[in-house]
């Protein structure tokens, strides 16, 4: 039987783009027709009255309504992200976040398979318990249980497999009917109709002539808010980036990566830079290319010419778990005067010079927890593995391109490729370098690791007589206005609680309207 490293190594390989299969899927609301060909070439048909039919070309995901329907809700299409059935043919998402344990072999679909069963890691309340059968061939799912506190959720599975089926249409068969709406590549949005499309050139010209006043008037408010901060260019690599995408790590280090994500004590020194002119370019650019010019505009104004456009931020991380960390900052790249962010277990604090935030514990919500718990990894297509030494640790290096399994984000990259340089002991990335074109747009570090024991009374906050303490709600629109100081925090708060009102009136109005038509 496949031990646990092996079958890490299976479901992280496991690639729907590389497959000719045909299969029938059930769902908990019905059944489909899926065909598979190689190259990112799907075709699904719902078995129902105007089921939709989704599909890819190869280029681009695609959803189409046989009865013709102009006007499908938003939510019919967003169904199609591009990948096919996802939950069972990118099953790298059980890699980050899950614990995963080898139930034993079975058959599937006639398919020997490998039984597994995923919990939710402690402390994660957003994934649910999942069993699934892995094909020990393919890696996808051939069968996938969901339940969450006990509760059956959904099964989604495959009732009849074929690999390699000798009748498999060529790529016309994949190519989307007349009428259909289309998904680009990951994030982009869906095609809209018409009158939609007239909207958007209104909003569009409004977004043009909003971007020449932010160029045009120096002392526009938040114009070069952070240039006392900012540095005239990027860090130098040093080993260069890797840029051979040949061979796919070994098990082991994928086994390491996935480890990642259990308790232990660490320390570390943390860098990152960020270069906003790239990654600005490259949104006006993107902006530009859905024929949004003027959307395109306002965002070259945000950098004027000559300006230094990468910002620095420095900070000392101690951390043992998921929800025991602090983090004392050195230099912040923005103005917010976050000092300390730090979390004991049972509560957590964020300390301004002004006040002091504080709350239920909490997980580490910056980007320094993709740099320690680096199993997000395992949803990208990883090559290279190189062994180096770096800063006198050993080390692998890996290339990091959007994969199978990739959604809109991968830990804190947005744009690919990047380089990646893994700690050979813990698994941390020392090094992640972020990418658009040939030019890097952001740069994370880990220096000084240390995984000597950390005092507990280090992640306790002692705040000091005499200082503000806000006590945090939960709710991300209340806790942002009350931590407001001053003038402006009373208008912002009197501004939210304006509109709470109004729409506590305005559901109280509907509820009534709804209690008269049901009287009738």
């Amino acid at each position: 039987m496949a031990d646990l490293p092996e079958v890490i190594g299976l479901l992280h390989l496991a690639d729907w783009t590389r497959l000719s299969l045909f299969a029938e899927v059930r769902f908990e609301s019905g059944r489909a027709a899926l065909l598979i060909a190689p190259g990112g070439h799907y075709r699904m048909e719902h078995q129902a009255e105007d089921a939709v039919v989704q599909g890819n070309d190869g280029q681009r995901g695609w959803t189409w309504w046989p009865s013709g329907r102009s006007e499908p809700s938003p939510a019919e299409v967003g169904l199609n992200d591009g990948r096919p059935v996802a939950v069972l043919f990118c099953p790298q998402d059980l890699l980050d976040g899950y614990v995963l344990e080898i139930l034993g072999p079975v058959t599937a679909c006639g398919r020997a398979a490998i039984a597994i069963a995923a919990t939710p890691r402690a402390g994660d309340r957003l994934h649910e318990y999942v069993e699934a059968a892995v094909d020990a061939e393919l890696g996808i799912l051939l069968r996938r249980e969901e339940r969450f506190r006990g509760q059956l959720l959904a099964v989604t599975e495959l009732t009849d497999v074929t690999v390699n089926p000798l009748a498999a249409p060529g790529p016309a068969g994949f190519t989307a009917p007349p009428g259909s709406r289309f998904r680009e590549a990951p994030g982009e949005p869906p095609s809209r109709p018409d009158g939609a499309k007239a909207k958007n050139v209104v909003m569009d010209l409004a977004m043009g002539g909003l971007g020449a006043l932010v160029r045009h008037a120096p002392r526009f408010p938040g114009r070069d808010a952070d240039s006392g901060q900012a540095e005239a260019a990027m860090p130098s690599p040093d080993p260069d980036v890797l840029t051979a995408e040949d061979g796919s790590p070994p098990d082991d280090l994928l086994y390491l990566l996935y480890r990642t994500g259990e308790p232990r004590d660490l320390s570390a020194t943390v860098r990152d830079w960020h270069d906003i002119a790239v990654t600005m370019a490259r949104m006006a650019h993107d902006a530009r290319a859905a024929g949004l010019g003027g959307v395109g505009s306002l965002i070259d104004a945000g950098v004027g010419a000559g300006e230094k456009t990468v910002t620095r931020t420095d900070a000392r991380l101690r951390i043992s778990g998921p929800d025991r960390y602090r983090v004392d900052y050195l230099r912040r790249a923005d103005r917010s005067g976050l000092q300390v962010n730090a979390c004991d277990g049972e509560r957590y604090w964020r300390v301004f010079p002004d006040r002091t935030l504080t709350g239920t514990a909490a997980p580490l919500g910056t980007q320094a927890a993709h740099l320690i718990y680096t199993s997000w990894l395992l949803r990208c297509r990883l090559s290279g593995a190189r062994d180096i030494t770096y800063r006198g640790r050993r080390a692998r290096q890996l290339r990091v391109n959007r994969g199978p399994g990739t959604e809109y984000m991968a830990g804190p990259l947005t744009y690919f490729p990047a380089d990646a340089i893994v700690d050979a002991e813990t698994g941390c990335l020392l090094r992640l370098i972020s990418y658009i074109g040939d030019a890097p747009s952001a740069w994370w570090e880990l220096d000084d690791l240390s995984t000597g024991p950390v005092d507990p009374d280090d992640f306790r906050v002692h705040v000091p007589p005499g200082t503000r303490v806000v006590e945090q709600t939960g709710n991300p629109i209340t806790d942002f206005a009350t931590g407001i100081p001053g003038l402006a925090g009373t208008a912002v708060r009197t501004a939210f609680e304006t509109v709470r009102r109004t729409a506590g009136a305005v559901s109280a109005a509907r509820s009534f309207l709804d209690d008269l038509r049901g009287r009738r």
